[in-house]
């Protein structure tokens, strides 16, 4: 995705001042695009290296920033001290639904500062709107939702690796979570898709394994979906910037399971056999 524009920074860092989220919403202006993407999934999933990759195309505007970041009606977990862990407070990542007109003006008039007027298609993406789809596709016309799946063995050995335990709740939980949370909040992402897939007209589930494996195959397959032209070859030759790393797609997977112990593998087929084996992924002995 493009730089962080100044005005792009600054929102993102006063957002939750009411005097700056209030000018934002009162010089922004309604947008009706044709269609809104939500690409949804467990944090580490391969969501951001999709959402980079979709951002090579003109025909989309992809928003440069978690959509929860640009605008200060949508909650995060990390509103409530829990980094990338919105199963740990799932109940106030809800959006009720006598504010949701309110919510949904505000929310799309923030939005309207980083998009491109031009594009009729506008895509985001938000781990903890993953909580919240159904919210989406009630009230905005014309929703696609693609969602990324990913082996919860590796996914969740990555929250446990990459969260740092905010100041409030290391009490509780320690310097790092156990990686049952981990599990739990991978297992929750998959059964919340489950659960709201089938009220989702336009729905497109994709796995973390095929998109580094075949990109080029996989993004077809969601530029289809969406009705926009295919990227072209070269753009699956680019690195990619990931959670601040540069790099070529690449499956990931093997790394994270050699960063997991016999134990955390036990904790995990314990909690999730059921989700594991329901994606092909559940795998009896460590690899």
């Amino acid at each position: 995705m493009a730089k962080k524009t100044i005005k792009h920074r600054f929102f993102t860092r006063f957002r939750k001042n009411k005097i700056v989220s209030d000018i934002f919403y009162h010089t922004g202006f309604d947008v009706n695009p044709e269609k809104w993407v939500f690409i949804v999934g467990c944090y580490n999933s391969g969501t951001t290296l999709l959402t980079e990759i979709l951002s090579k195309s003109s025909e989309l505007t992809v928003l440069p920033d978690e959509g929860v970041m640009l605008t200060d009606v949508l909650p995060r977990p990390e509103d409530f001290g829990w980094r990338r862990m919105w199963v740990k407070c799932e109940k106030d990542m809800e959006v009720h639904s006598n504010n949701s007109n309110r919510i949904i003006k505000r929310m799309i008039r923030h939005w309207s500062h980083f998009v491109n007027k031009s594009n009729k298609i506008i895509v985001e993406k938000s781990i903890s709107n993953t909580a919240r789809i159904e919210f989406f596709t009630r009230n905005l016309d014309n929703v696609f939702v693609i969602h990324l799946v990913r082996d919860g063995y590796a996914s969740a050995e990555g929250i446990r690796r990459k969260a740092e335990v905010m100041p409030e709740i290391k009490g509780e939980v320690g310097d790092q979570y156990d990686i049952s949370f981990a599990i739990e909040q991978w297992k929750r992402s998959v059964n919340k898709v489950n659960e709201a897939k089938n009220q989702i007209p336009n729905f497109i589930e994709i796995t973390y394994e095929d998109l580094t494996a075949d990109p080029k195959s996989e993004v077809n397959k969601v530029t289809e979906f969406l009705g926009v032209s295919n990227l072209n070859e070269s753009d699956f030759s680019d690195t990619f910037q990931v959670h601040g790393k540069s790099a070529k797609i690449s499956n990931q997977n093997q790394k994270s399971y050699n960063r997991l112990d016999l134990n955390d593998w036990k904790v995990i087929n314990d909690l999730a056999s059921e989700e594991l084996k329901e994606f092909g992924y559940f795998k009896p002995v460590k690899q």
